[in-house]
């Protein structure tokens, strides 16, 4: 069979929006294009070398994600042009410009090769961090374990009709959590033309959904499950509430996260912070627990938002935890305390021996989950099913749309409305990896409402034989063999009259072993 010609494609206006169906929008590619989508195609991302100078664009479907790779590469049986042209429109969004990165798409309208790779790049985090990636492990949660999930069970057993309400239940609450994920499209990061966090952003989104998490808490306690806008009311801890007053609680919540300048714990805000620290290195680095976490405690801190002034962060790198500490960051106790523990539960690979450590954190209310992930993959783990360990990945690319408070729907140029930006920030497919899969490098997350329920978890993981408690020269130390880390009930942390600059060869040796400077 010969290969369609390039007249086949049919022309797409300049001023419509773009229809996935097609391939181009213009009646033919150059041979440059055609370079560059090859290298795409083959290496798996862009070429630094070729930047067309050409608007054209190219949308790659369904059928081409499910291929494998080595089918992607054209052949002479087949014809790739042909390929690109029937494939699917799965993937998310097609390459138009966002209403909300005018800057950047004014800085690329003068550059017309910048403006092809911004939209080839966009292009390629679109496919790379789709979520048709996502395994969705619905269907392996058939077994007779329960599911541990933030503190809940849940149990999978099915009755006469092979229902499982249980599950049903997790599955709703794995739901209502937040979800921030890779976003596209946002404004420019601090003095520079990105306007997207793809490939090195994901500890930071893991960090704020883990605080997102506890502001939610704070705000609509532990029984609150996400439902549409489809209704009046809506019940809220047995009372029937009025939805859209509850409605727009979540909203502002989700606000505090949004991909813009004026978000307090936005990612434009946490870099801004990072950049005192890192400079330029900033954006477009990838963070560690420790460094995300340190930033979001600053952000947190220095946030006016009334969501957040009733909450503290206190994070501990070295595996003790100071109750005086404690006391000053919350105030006595006024504070709701976010508690973060930076630990490291193995070498090169967790140790097993670790395992039901972690199971037992899971299982406690005051639970946030755990920062970490696979080694530079970050994820939010939030529970397990027998050796599975459960997570929330936020590496899937959405574009940034604003929040409206008022609900209105966000319209585009053309006049065409968007989607609403809500859906996007919960997650319907259940990810889970087997436990010794993870990296040992994490941070383990609590919310402590009042010192008599921090004393009561503290004294309960000691008693498992978790961690150890000092409680000081007068009572000793409550010593177990492997401990998670250490809670002291005597002096506060020793600070250093000096601290020791890490320099260069230093940080680079610890690159090289993957330790993480401290």
């Amino acid at each position: 069979m010969s290969n369609p010609s390039e007249e086949d494609f049919e022309k797409v206006p300049s001023t419509s929006q773009p229809n996935p169906k097609y391939c181009s929008s213009e009646s033919s590619l150059s041979d440059d294009e055609r370079e560059q989508i090859e290298h795409v195609l083959k290496h798996g991302a862009p070429s630094e070398a070729l930047t067309p100078d050409s608007e054209r664009m190219v949308v790659l479907g369904e059928d081409m994600v499910h291929s494998a790779p080595g089918s992607l590469v054209p052949t002479g049986n087949s014809s790739w042009i042909n390929r690109i042209k029937t494939a699917g429109a799965s993937m998310m969004g097609s390459i138009r410009p966002s209403s909300s990165s005018q800057e950047a798409i004014g800085e690329t309208e003068r550059h017309p090769k910048k403006k092809w790779k911004a939209r080839l790049w966009s292009t390629w985090n679109n496919i790379k961090y789709s979520s048709t990636w996502m395994s969705d492990r619905t269907d392996e949660y058939g077994g007779e374990d329960d599911v541990v999930f933030l503190g809940r069970r849940y149990s999978t057993n099915k009755d006469a009709n092979g229902v499982s309400s249980g599950f049903e239940d997790f599955c709703s609450d794995y739901y209502s959590r937040l979800w921030i994920t890779y976003r596209t499209d946002f404004a420019p990061l601090l003095n520079t033309d990105t306007t997207t966090d793809c490939g090195w952003g994901c500890m930071i989104r893991t960090t704020q959904m883990m605080v997102a998490q506890a502001i939610m808490l704070n705000r609509f306690g532990r029984e609150w499950r996400f439902v549409r806008r489809k209704m009046s009311y809506v019940t809220i801890n047995g009372e029937e509430t009025d939805f859209d007053r509850e409605k727009i609680k979540e909203w502002m919540i989700l606000k505090l996260f949004e991909d813009k300048p004026s978000a307090p714990l936005g990612i434009h805000r946490m870099v801004e912070i990072s950049a005192k620290e890192k400079g330029k290195k900033a954006v477009g680095s990838w963070y560690s627990p420790s460094e995300a976490v340190f930033i979001m405690k600053k952000a947190l801190t220095e946030s006016i938002s009334p969501l957040t002034g009733d909450t503290a962060m206190y994070l501990s790198i070295d595996g003790r935890v100071h109750i005086r500490d404690i006391e000053v960051e919350t105030k006595n106790w006024m504070k709701t305390l976010i508690l973060v523990i930076v630990v490291r539960l193995g070498a090169a690979e967790l140790n097993p021996i670790y395992v039901p450590h972690l199971m037992r954190l899971f299982s406690m209310e005051s639970c946030l989950g755990v920062t970490g992930g696979r080694p530079d993959h970050s994820c939010w783990f939030v529970g397990f099913y027998g050796d599975q360990i459960i997570y929330l990945d936020p590496h899937v690319a959405h574009e940034y749309i604003p929040i409206d408070m008022n609900f209105n729907v966000n319209m585009t140029d053309n006049k065409k409305s968007k989607k609403c930006p809500e859906r996007s920030y919960h997650c319907r497919l259940l990810s889970k990896m087997h436990f010794l899969d993870i990296d040992p490098s994490c941070a383990l997350c609590f919310r402590f409402e009042s010192r008599e329920q921090f004393d009561h978890d503290m004294r309960q993981l000691n008693l498992s034989q978790f961690i150890d408690i000092d409680q000081g020269e007068e009572h000793g130390m409550k010593r177990v063999r492997d401990p998670l880390f250490s809670v002291v009930y005597g002096e506060r942390r020793r600070i250093p009259s000096y601290e020791r600059e890490v320099s260069e060869s230093d940080q680079q040796q610890a690159d090289k072993h993957g330790f993480e400077m401290l």
